[in-house]
């Protein structure tokens, strides 16, 4: 092989890396825009996902392929925890729906959780409007 062919093979590698990591994130954004459509508020971490419309009662949960609307009338619970040495945490929702009763979004900011947590309560059990 020669030097020229090796940095023809390095050229159309690179090249493919390129194209497909393009291709991954457009097919990332378009779920991500599916998704939060019609959604006032909106979080997404690590195949997770969670969104809030207040208009409609609804919020949306996502956890790897899985997505799925519920009214805040079908929420039953939820709690937070915050794991110090991973640096991460999660709130985990409880619903009523037998194939899928407990939801969990994952959040790499613990702010970004309390955020979301105080948003949960507000709309579920004070009306909160956006």
């Amino acid at each position: 092989m020669t030097v020229w062919t090796f940095l023809l093979f390095l050229l159309v590698g690179g090249a493919a890396f390129i194209v497909l990591g393009s291709v991954l994130a457009l097919k990332l954004h378009g779920e991500r825009a599916a998704f939060k459509e019609n959604y006032q508020r909106f979080h997404f971490n690590k195949r997770t996902a969670i969104a809030i419309s207040t208009t409609r009662s609804s919020i949306k949960f996502k956890m790897g392929s899985a997505t799925k609307p519920y009214q805040f009338s079908d929420v039953r619970s939820w709690d937070k925890h915050w794991h110090r040495s991973k640096h991460e945490g999660t709130i985990r929702v409880s619903v009523r729906d037998i194939e899928h009763p407990n939801w969990t979004v994952s959040f790499g900011n613990e702010r970004e959780m309390d955020k979301w947590y105080e948003l949960i309560r507000q709309a579920v059990n004070e009306g909160l409007k956006l």
